[in-house]
This record gives C-alpha cells, sequence and structure tokens, in this order.
C-alpha cells in the first residue's frame, strides 16, 4: 500500500471534504488525548469537530474507524517526513530524526498519545497494531530507495520489519511507564536505544547508494 502523494492536483470540493475529515479526525484524537479512548463517541466527536451527528457518519461508518484514521494520519505524517531527509543518510538515523526535529513536536506528542492509549484499549492497540503492518509496505519501498538494488528481497523485508520492530518497542516501553506514573526518558531517546541494538547486528554489510 503506498502513502506517496499522488499528482492528481485536488479540486476545492475534494480540499473542502479532505479539511472535514481532517478535523473530524483530528476531533476524534483530541478528545483521546484528553479523556481516553472509552471517550470516544460519534456524539463527542461530531460535537468537537463542529459538524452534525450525520456528517460524522458521512465520512466514517463508525467510531473504530475515526480512530483508525486518527493513526493512518499520524503515519501519513512520519511518511511525509522520512521522504524530506536528506537520501545519502543513514536510515535509522532519518527515523530516529523525524521523531527528535524541534520542529516535529506535534509528532512526537502524537505518538505518546497513540501509544498510551494503547496500553489502556485492548481495541485501540489492535488498531494501532494494524496501522503499523499497513505502514510497513510503504516503508520497505521508502527503504528500497534508500540502500539501492544491491539488497535482496529478503534483507529488505527483515531490514524494514526489525527498524519498525524496534520502533514499536520503544513506543511500548515509553507508554507503558508513562500510564504507570513514571518519568521515563524523553521518547527519542528511548527510540535511539531501541534502533541501536540493530546498530552492530543485522544493519552491518547492508548496502548503501554510495557502496
Amino acid at each position: 500500500m503506498s502513502r506517496r502523494p499522488s499528482c492528481v492536483v485536488p479540486t476545492l470540493r475534494d480540499r473542502k471534504r479532505e479539511e472535514t475529515r481532517r478535523a473530524i479526525a483530528g476531533a476524534a484524537y483530541a478528545i483521546v488525548r484528553d479523556a481516553g479512548v472509552a471517550a470516544v463517541t460519534a456524539d463527542a466527536v461530531a460535537e468537537r469537530a463542529g459538524v452534525s451527528r450525520r456528517t460524522f457518519f458521512n465520512y466514517f461508518p463508525s467510531v473504530e474507524s475515526v480512530l483508525t484514521a486518527s493513526v493512518t494520519d499520524f503515519f501519513a505524517a512520519l511518511s511525509e517526513r522520512l521522504d524530506q531527509r536528506p537520501p545519502d543518510e543513514d536510515v535509522l538515523d532519518s527515523v530516529i530524526s523525524v521523531v527528535d526535529d524541534p520542529g516535529d513536536l506535534s509528532l512526537v506528542e502524537r505518538i505518546g498519545v497513540l501509544a498510551a492509549a494503547g496500553e489502556t484499549s485492548a481495541h485501540a492497540k489492535g488498531l494501532i497494531l494494524a496501522e503499523f503492518h499497513t505502514w510497513l509496505d510503504w516503508f520497505e519501498e521508502w527503504l528500497r530507495g534508500r540502500v539501492g538494488p544491491g539488497i535482496s528481497e529478503v534483507h529488505l523485508a527483515t531490514l524494514a520489519a526489525a527498524i519498525l520492530g524496534s520502533g514499536e518497542a520503544a513506543i511500548r516501553v515509553w507508554s507503558r511507564a508513562v500510564v504507570a506514573g513514571q518519568r521515563p526518558p524523553a521518547f527519542p531517546a528511548v527510540l535511539a536505544e531501541s534502533l541501536g541494538h540493530l546498530r552492530t547486528g543485522l544493519l552491518d554489510g547492508t548496502p548503501t547508494r554510495s557502496s
């Protein structure tokens, strides 16, 4: 599944529909942030987004789907930031940079909120994990463009899954500490530690365009 931007120029109507969709998804995310997953209902989201209940269901068939949209929007933002990283940058450094950049604080916040929601709701966790693995297809293609043609399909798939798994592990450890009322290190530091475990193993011998 590709998440790269389309070359089709959206019409004004398309842009307005997308703005409404994002407003509804953003309202659902804000409710999760402020009151938890259990507080997300169609009526609550519609009221927060400033739309009618009917409009809500015109865009999303269920409350579950609007929660998924919030996670999808997070991964779309992550993809956009990765695409903007220098093409010759180490792939692990690129991943760390998208959450370590002061300009990406909203992205870091979203990581934490969604992860904490996953720790308190099995249903929310399932939605997040499903999106993780859907995004893996895009991430594999991004890696293919970064490391060049010298990598085998098995190596590419393993590398993508390992990096994503390291990110998932960092999110899980960090969010559990937050939910438990602890004060863990900043999330980028936890992510850097998790990804650091790959540097001396999996990534040894990975071809790059300069090699």
